[in-house]
């Protein structure tokens, strides 16, 4: 990430024809190269604000800029080939008889030669994992593909920014982690419009709350989506995967369960919330863990549920951590500790394990 200004939005009303006022008074700049979550309720305007960035709709008052460019009509054309919006529904952006015909639209437009065409349709294809579709009807793909393809139409143009509108949407559990590896990789200028918190929780570093047609919150994604109050007050909720942690958590510390529901709730709560790695992102992991005790975790227990639910399992942390101690497991404990998040380590510190209040 630079300094670079790659989005600024300065003092942006918008209303439709009919007089309704969707954005007042927006302000806001995106540096090249941030990922950033635009996340608010129904109606808020997310979409509006969208439309805004390459001139599918205009300000009513104040400017937008693009790269240091007004989006302007003057503009369109220069702003469009920096500036890619991956539609909620493919089928609004898929149009041709073949899946290369799609792909190679954008860069056809743009004039290139017929080379660099069919290999930016290749590099599209196979970064979405549609290398060996391009003679397929673009109708007869899946949902999920069709997304992806969407996703591909963009890319072959090569823009400096994207911007999703729901881009999780109806896609299943193994192409929604494909492609929240793939937008964790790219170093492109990201605006993630969703209200799927989980993948704004995994991808953005940055997120934007709009409410009422105004931003209530602008800072760093891992504070503001852990703050339960603001979500709620803003009619959103807790991503699924720290809501089902705390909710877990809440459980096993009231005691008011049998047996097998403690058991299974303690296999899943050896799960710790990690920020680590350059860009201080906190990511939740399943670790599961091996005691010097009588007790056998399950290592397999549930991991596909983990990660339909958007958890990242590291497969390698399997049996790598170990407690060498012994304890009686009836309890409720939280690792509160710093480490390294290297694979093969063994953790030597102890646990309260008399501590019943969560902490």
């Amino acid at each position: 990430m630079t300094d670079k200004c790659a989005i600024k939005v300065e003092n942006v009303d918008f209303t439709y024809p009919d007089g309704h006022e969707v954005l007042k008074e927006i302000q806001c700049e995106i540096k090249a190269g941030e990922k950033v979550a635009l996340i608010g309720p129904n109606g808020a305007g997310k979409s509006t604000f969208m439309s805004l960035l390459n001139g599918v709709g205009l300000p009513t008052k104040g400017k937008v800029f693009i790269n240091s460019m007004e989006v302007s009509k003057e503009n369109f054309v220069a702003i469009r080939r920096q500036v890619g919006i991956v539609f909620q529904d493919p089928d609004d952006q898929l149009f041709c008889p073949t899946v290369f015909d799609d792909v190679a639209f954008g860069p056809l437009n743009l004039g290139l030669p017929r080379e660099e065409i069919d290999m930016r349709v290749k590099e599209a294809l196979l970064t979405v994992g549609l290398e060996d579709y391009e003679t397929r009807s673009s109708f007869h793909l899946s949902f999920g593909e069709r997304k992806r393809l969407a996703l591909a139409t963009v890319l072959s143009y090569q823009p400096d920014i994207l911007v999703f509108d729901e881009p999780s949407t109806n896609m299943d559990p193994l192409n929604r982690r494909k492609l929240i590896r793939w937008l964790q990789q790219t170093d492109k200028t990201m605006l993630l419009c969703t209200h799927d918190l989980d993948i704004a929780l995994e991808v953005c570093d940055r997120c934007l709350m709009l409410s009422d047609g105004h931003f209530v919150a602008d800072g760093p994604a891992k504070e503001i989506l852990h703050d339960k109050a603001l979500l709620e007050n803003n009619h959103l909720e807790l991503p699924l995967a720290l809501m089902t942690h705390d909710l877990l958590h809440e459980k096993l510390r009231t005691g008011k369960m049998d047996a097998a529901e403690k058991k299974t709730i303690e296999k899943f709560l050896h799960a710790h919330k990690h920020v680590h790695g350059p860009d201080g992102k906190e990511h939740i992991h399943i670790h599961f863990h091996a005691h010097d005790h009588d007790h056998v975790h399950d290592d397999t227990a549930h991991v596909h549920d983990f990660e339909d639910a958007g958890i990242v399992i590291e497969q390698d942390n399997v049996n790598a951590h170990h407690h060498n101690h012994d304890h009686d497991h009836d309890h409720d404990h939280d690792h509160d500790h710093d480490h390294d998040h290297d694979h093969d380590h063994d953790h030597g510190h102890t646990h309260d394990h008399n501590n019943k209040d969560g902490k």
